[in-house]
């Protein structure tokens, strides 16, 4: 046998040019060389450990685990397909409609909630929980997880959503409002109390922090006045020379007799704003609070423009006679009535406006969701209603005087409850995809291109539309009781839903039960799993997908995976074993990584091996709910024989070793596996023997401890994981040491 063939593979070319010089000594050299390398027949204790791990002092318990696991349950109180009707329930790592991440989906009816068992990163701040029922509409909750479980219910409609709804119909949570200014900092003159004759001058910022009290101004040339307290009274204020006033979110004002003098001067309210009188709108409007004004809302000819992203209650009448464009995303409430007479002014609807008197519209209105109008509407002469995508159009009395109707995208409803519909006036128009529903007779000769009379389109119930139209037909063509646009399986009775299991990468030390060098990368692989489940939520297919990063181990390791679910009711894998002998179901990829990775990725300047990539797929019969499943990356392992014969398999920490595993190997060694107590795969000193990463892990270079490598390893450690959650992903200064990452 030649000299090389007795070198550990992991250390074979540093050992090699040791040989190479030597290989003119005496027999004695080489002895001395090959002893230097440790051989894959006999495990020794690696004493290569750095000072940097063996300081490492976490908290006794640290699961050193960079995810954490929350129970989620989703009620539904949503009556209005019938109690057994099924509704879908999905989460998401991040906004759904900018790309977050499916984590889970399934069945929910009002007797029975949906509940998971989900597995996040710990630095992982927001998750979003949809709804879906049989008509498509949806209710979208944002959850910010904490320790607790979370528990949700869901309704028919969800008031807190005011979302704004694209013209492509797309829902959105409505997450565009600006963050509330606040009277912390930034304060040239606080008030606390009341007082008179304030002077407000460009780049002033005057803050009110009072409550209950009363500021009235002798000048305002421009410069900004942020309300802070409560029911503060201004008086006297001109909104002009670009002046600003904003309502804080714990802020509210009372105002009356003002002068909007400036299209460049900005109202904005977070809060509440009362208004006593008519309101003179020549400025600049937002509001994202509630905004009551007790008389009329003025649109007048130097007004910049109107937006409100919360609630408007106008007392008096909406009257818009400028070229100012008005849009509302939220809820507004006319009590009077509401007149859109200026020109090339644009009056945009994409949530309510509901109005207790009579329509007049001379220029441009869309309505891309929900307008009521308690008594009469009239469509004056040259300009058009614009209907998008579903939008409905409710009204007791209907005159369409030579104008236009336009319905644009998905049908859209126009609904007149009384007889009292009428056209005049040559070239009065419905086009478009419209359904015009009126109770009487009502001519079709206005009607073109997709216009036509029916009074059972459906439009669902929504935070936006309290009232809807119709009923929705439910198609369940496998008849497993999920509608088939909630199945995503529409002809296969047997599965309904796809959930993501646990994503990242598994990085283990091959020298159990003896204490590694912590390089984390004698062995690596990353994965992915798909979750199958039934009607009934219960896991009937189970998919991962593997890529082996790296092999920088002293043995020829196996690689397996042991999934919560009884060997017996596994079947049809497609790749891999399943291997015999196991109580659980337990997969293996391969036993000797050797044989699937020739080099080991972990040596700079040493050719590589390709990334190995393998996938399985395996049927499971009477299992478990996703709940009892989980979504996490189960309970992956390497196994060795260790150079003794002896079944060596190295788990993450806490995770229970298989039926094959040789328990004789517990508490040996660094190991300080205690069963009774519950305690595996930790060492004396509370090391772990693998980690898992929620992400692609950029693992050491050979021999390098990891705290050399992420420099925030230790202080996350030593926190019990409650401090740089993010200490693989940041790649800002300080956080990595790039130069002894292995690079692909």
């Amino acid at each position: 046998m030649s000299y090389i063939s007795l070198f550990r593979q992991k250390k074979f070319s540093n050992c090699y040019l040791k040989m190479k010089k030597t290989l003119l000594i005496a027999a004695l050299l080489g002895v001395v060389a090959i002893s230097s390398c440790k051989k894959d027949t006999a495990q020794q204790p690696d004493t290569t450990t750095t000072a940097g791990i063996n300081s490492v002092e976490a908290p006794t318990g640290f699961n050193w685990a960079s995810t954490r696991s929350l129970n989620v349950s989703a009620t539904i109180t949503d009556t209005r397909f019938g109690a057994t009707a099924i509704h879908r329930i999905a989460i998401y790592d991040g906004d759904p409609f900018n790309g977050g991440r499916l984590l889970a989906a399934g069945s929910a009816t009002t007797a029975n909630p949906f509940t998971t068992k989900i597995t996040i990163p710990t630095a992982l701040g927001t998750l979003y929980v949809v709804k879906t029922s049989a008509d498509n509409s949806q209710i979208i909750q944002k959850v910010t997880p904490g320790p607790a479980d979370i528990a949700l219910t869901f309704g028919s409609i969800d008031p807190s959503i005011t979302a704004e709804k694209a013209a492509a119909g797309k829902l959105q949570v409505m997450g565009g409002t600006p963050a509330s200014p606040d009277c912390n900092s930034g304060c040239s003159t606080t008030i606390t109390t009341s007082t008179s004759n304030v002077n407000v001058n460009s780049g002033n910022v005057i803050c009110i922090t009072g409550n209950n009290i009363t500021v009235s101004f002798a000048s305002v040339n421009g410069g900004t006045v942020r309300v802070c307290g409560s029911n503060v009274t201004l008086q006297n204020y001109n909104f002009q020379n670009g002046s600003n006033v904003y309502v804080t979110t714990n802020g509210s004002v009372n105002l009356s007799g003002v002068n909007f003098n400036s299209s460049s001067s900005t109202l904005s309210n977070w809060g509440t704003v009362n208004y006593s009188g008519s309101f003179p709108d020549n400025g600049i409007i937002n509001n994202y609070g509630t905004m009551n004004v007790s008389g009329d809302f003025n649109i007048n000819s130097n007004a910049g423009a109107l937006t409100n992203n919360g609630t408007m209650n106008i007392a008096g009448s909406f009257n818009n006679g400028s070229s100012a464009s008005a849009t509302n995303n939220g809820s507004m409430i006319v009590s009077g009535n509401f007149q859109q007479n200026g020109g090339a002014g644009v009056f945009v609807n994409n949530c309510s406006l509901n109005i207790g008197g009579d329509y007049n519209q001379s220029s441009a209105v869309k309505n891309y969701s929900y307008i009521k109008v308690t008594s009469k509407t009239t469509i004056n002469s040259s300009t058009t209603l614009n209907l998008y995508n579903g939008a409905m159009f409710s009204t007791q009395h209907f005159l369409l005087d030579g104008s236009t109707i336009a319905g644009n995208g998905s049908t859209s409803l126009l609904l007149i409850t009384t007889g009292d519909a009428k056209v005049q006036n040559s070239g009065a128009i419905i086009t478009g995809p419209i359904s015009v529903c009126v109770k009487g007779n009502f001519s079709t000769a206005y009607m073109s291109n997709g216009a036509a009379l029916d009074c059972d389109l459906y439009i669902p119930v929504s935070g936006c539309n309290p009232d809807g139209n119709g009923t929705a037909t439910v198609k369940d063509t496998d008849g497993d009781g999920v509608p088939d646009n909630l199945d995503a399986f529409p002809n296969d009775a047997t599965k309904a839903y796809i959930s993501s299991g646990g994503t990242g990468t598994v990085a283990f030390e091959d020298q159990w039960p003896n204490k590694g060098d912590f390089d984390l990368n004698d062995l690596v692989m990353s994965y992915s799993y798909t979750v199958i489940t039934n009607a009934a939520n219960v896991v009937v297919q189970v998919t991962g997908k593997y890529s082996l990063l790296a092999t920088g181990g002293n043995y020829g390791n196996g690689f397996g995976v042991e999934f919560p679910t009884a060997r017996a009711n596994v079947s049809g894998l497609t790749r891999g074993t399943l291997e015999a002998g196991q109580t659980k179901a337990v997969v293996t990829l391969f036993s000797n990584m050797r044989t699937v990775m020739a080099n080991w990725n972990t040596q700079p300047g040493v050719a590589q091996s390709p990334v190995v990539k393998d996938s399985i797929t395996f049927n499971v019969a009477n299992g478990p709910t996703l709940a009892s499943f989980g979504q996490d990356g189960y309970n992956p392992f390497i196994w060795n024989m260790g150079g003794d014969n002896k079944r060596h398999e190295v788990h993450l920490w806490g995770k229970t070793p298989t039926t094959l595993a040789d328990q004789s190997l517990f508490g040996t060694g660094a190991d300080n596996t205690n069963v009774a107590a519950g305690r595996y795969y930790v060492t004396t000193t509370g090391l772990p023997y693998a980690i898992s990463i929620p992400a692609t892990f950029s693992y050491p270079i050979e021999g390098t401890d990891i705290t050399s490598v992420y420099l925030h390893f230790a202080d996350w450690a030593q926190s019990g994981g409650t401090s740089y959650t993010d200490w693989y992903s940041n790649t800002a200064t300080g956080y990595r040491n790039t130069s002894l990452i292995y690079t692909h």
